[in-house]
């Protein structure tokens, strides 16, 4: 073009750019669609699986599997470019924890996707499965943060679908600043009934107690701890500045119920006042 011909009277071709699984006002690509649709239409057939059918009715509170984290999901798969052949359990539940993990201030409800993922020996392996985490991160170009306004539009390719259904109660909703003092237990897995929530309104099961764990103390800390019987390798301290963690222990440490101290080197604690 030389500079006597003017740009205005030249045609404007517009083009439909899809970024990181949102789509962008422009136009477009034909190829690009049909690939989208297949993505999603594979997804939605995994959701459709038995194993994931069972795992998600046992989420009836949607606090690990609403609807804008199933919609994660989704965009995470295509971020990370995955095959059609790799949208697979394995998949979705490293997304979906992950997507957990971006999202909810609460620790304790995600744990519950180790044991429909990792098995029945499921505390042994969560190391690994935290490494697969990574790498579908690391995949994704470590972009994964999704805006609400993503997973509409995501949504709004199936409008219908009963994936889309699984609203969050306002309750299990908002900013959790402060954990909440419930008691800790054990992932239930596959087989045992969801756990009780009055304000949802969901039965209590006999057979979902948790297990009560075994207090002592530790006499070099002022913290109270919690070990669970029957797992060797995972216990639950409460310290004395507030909250929990779950520690996991390595394989090798197998450890017979007992009282143990947890050691903390001096410096590494806060100073008073601080």
């Amino acid at each position: 073009m030389n500079d006597s011909q003017d740009p205005t009277t030249f045609p404007v071709v517009t083009t439909q750019v899809e970024l990181g699984g949102c789509s962008r006002q422009g136009g477009g690509n034909g190829f690009l669609r049909f690939r989208q649709h297949e993505e999603l239409q594979a997804f939605l057939n995994l959701l459709e699986d038995s194993f994931v059918q069972e795992f998600l009715s046992k989420d009836p509170c949607f606090q690990i599997s609403d609807k804008y984290l199933l919609a994660m999901v989704l965009v995470y798969f295509q971020r990370a470019h995955l095959k059609l052949s790799e949208y697979t359990h394995s998949s979705l539940f490293l997304a979906l924890y992950l997507a957990n993990d971006m999202e909810e201030d609460l620790e304790g409800p995600k744990c519950e996707i180790f044991p429909w993922a990792l098995g029945r020996d499921w505390c042994l392996r969560v190391g690994k499965f935290l490494q697969q985490r990574d790498k579908l991160w690391a995949r994704m170009g470590f972009r994964a943060v999704v805006s609400r306004q993503c997973c509409e539009e995501v949504m709004a390719k199936e409008p219908f679908h009963w994936a889309w259904t699984r609203d969050r109660r306002p309750h299990h909703g908002g900013v959790q600043r402060v954990c909440p003092q419930v008691p800790f237990c054990l992932p239930r897995g596959p087989g045992l009934s969801p756990p009780h929530c009055s304000p949802c309104g969901l039965p209590q099961h006999r057979s979902c107690h948790p297990l009560k764990p075994v207090s002592f103390k530790c006499s070099s800390l002022t913290s109270e701890c919690h070990r669970l019987p029957s797992q060797n390798s995972l216990s639950v301290f409460k310290n004395a500045w507030g909250g929990e963690f779950l520690l996991v222990l390595p394989p090798q440490m197998q450890l017979e119920p007992d009282t143990y101290c947890l050691r903390i080197f001096p410096k590494l604690l806060p100073r008073p006042g601080h």
